[in-house]
């Protein structure tokens, strides 16, 4: 495998068992597959992670558009108030 380093991790003997019958129905050696094992699990976190950063940033949108929001309706209050006696006064 071009670019890699060689590591040594210790794991159960049942995940290894494991690991090692997954990657021969996959038709891979073990180090690919948990290579590919160890990318998959790095790529979900990362997925969570960044799923937790966009709730947060919703969250403080949701802030920041209620103020907006607010703000609006007492710029346009004003101004419906004076439609409505507009059209009171039609009648």
């Amino acid at each position: 495998m071009p670019n890699s380093k060689k590591i040594i991790v210790h794991l159960p003997p049942s995940i290894v068992e494991d690991a090692d019958r997954l990657a021969k129905i996959e038709n891979l050696d073990r180090s690919e597959f948990l290579t590919r094992a160890v990318r998959s699990y790095i790529q979900e976190k990362c997925f969570g992670e960044k799923l937790c950063n966009i709730k947060a940033g919703y969250e403080e949108m949701a802030s920041i558009n209620t103020a907006l929001a607010e703000l609006g309706m007492s710029l346009d209050l004003p101004f419906l108030e004076e439609y409505e006696g507009k059209i009171s006064e039609s009648d």
